[in-house]
């Protein structure tokens, strides 16, 4: 029996009728929903789990959209001021996630947490401060994650209460890298580096506002943002969100590319029976060499703003970065933080789950084509280090 087309409008009416509301918003996110439906039916090969996953997200999505723009009839959430953020860029698997996690375990920070990017909009008479069935919710997907692909833990330590990326939030808007993370679209790839992304950027910023308004305790906090897709949109970022300071972190792309393919390929295998690691793995090598060469270029025209950190100085002394994190943001590294950061080192040791083992072959790119296609970056950041 053929699946069924997921279609964009059906979707967005399926979505309308689970929660009685039709306002999505701005329109300008129904081209991005109408170009991913259009890339999911033609190009991805879903299986059964993959069609119904699918159709199970995007039609949440939708929801939280439509949850979001009811609450946003309340001017308080409009008038929350976010103050200028940290933002950390650069590749993935470069120590990105450690900086951030140990960011935002200072008191004086905030950051969105997993939980809240799968589900930022609070449920129909949900009352404010309350979110606990949304909390629910988030971790029984995260186990279904983790029982869908057990080597994910070894890669990216996925934890519903724990700070995590805002391209779940990016999502929202259908502007986002995370449908290609597991899926094969490669015309809705193309589609969404084509557009302009302040508007994606504005929205995020919405939402952060929302996600604050929610819980008193964020006010006069700053936000700490991390993922790889801010890396292809740092102009965007500073004209949306003024003052913001970057952190980019550097590896080898040898170890880098590699390592993000096997993470991509685990939460892809399980959502198409015409899995092609190889297929996955040239479109990531050549997409995170493009965002990575556009940083540089726009860190070059404003060095005050960025800080660079090396992986293998985090690793050996995370500590001592992090003190030149705040020389840099020009903050005081308190007492306090520092006590909150090492508690969260004790807790989240490297390799707690299991080491996790990759080979670039495995994803039909070799050495030598990442050396050619990384050379400004290896040439600027890495070759002291070889």
């Amino acid at each position: 029996m053929p699946k069924l087309s997921l279609s964009h409008n059906s979707l967005l009416d399926q979505a309308s009728s689970l929660v009685g509301l039709s306002n999505f918003g701005d329109t300008i996110h129904l081209e991005g929903l109408e170009q991913l439906c259009w890339s999911l039916n033609e190009e991805a090969n879903l299986n059964d789990v993959g069609h119904a996953s699918q159709i199970s997200r995007i039609t949440g999505i939708l929801v939280n959209r439509l949850l979001l723009e009811e609450d946003f009839k309340n001017n308080s959430i409009t008038k929350e001021i976010i103050k200028p953020p940290i933002v950390i860029v650069g590749l993935p698997r470069t120590g990105s996630t450690l900086v951030h996690r140990l960011l935002s375990s200072d008191p004086d920070h905030t950051a969105m947490i997993w939980w809240e990017g799968r589900y930022p909009s609070r449920l129909k008479n949900e009352k404010k401060g309350n979110p606990q069935e949304r909390i629910s919710m988030a971790k029984q997907e995260v186990e279904i994650m983790i029982k869908a692909s057990p080597d994910l833990m070894k890669i990216h330590p996925m934890d519903a209460m724990a700070p995590d990326e805002e391209i779940l939030l990016l999502e929202h808007g259908f502007f986002s890298t995370v449908p290609e993370s597991f899926m094969n679209v490669p015309t809705y790839s193309k589609w969404v580096e084509s557009q302009d992304h302040t508007h994606s950027y504005e929205y995020l910023k919405k939402m952060l506002k929302y996600l604050q308004w929610q819980n008193d305790l964020r006010s006069n906090k700053s936000w700490v943002l991390k993922t790889p897709h801010h890396t292809a949109y740092v102009e965007n970022i500073m004209k949306v969100f003024p003052g913001a300071l970057f952190i980019q972190t550097h590896r080898n792309p040898l170890q880098t590319i590699p390592s993000y393919c096997s993470m991509v390929a685990t939460l892809a295998e399980p959502l198409s029976d015409e899995f092609q690691s190889k297929r996955l793995g040239q479109h990531w090598e050549k997409k995170l060499s493009r965002a990575l060469n556009h940083c540089m270029d726009i860190s070059r025209a404003f060095p005050d703003q960025f800080l660079n950190l090396n992986y293998e100085d985090l690793v050996s002394n995370p500590m001592e970065e992090i003190n030149k994190i705040y020389d840099f943001i020009g903050k005081p590294f308190s007492h306090k933080a520092s006590k909150a950061m090492k508690l969260w080192r004790e807790e989240n040791t490297k390799d707690k789950h299991g080491k996790h083992k990759y080979v670039s072959e495995d994803y039909g790119i070799s050495n030598k084509e990442i050396k050619e296609d990384y050379a400004i970056y290896i040439n600027r950041y890495i070759k002291d280090r070889l």
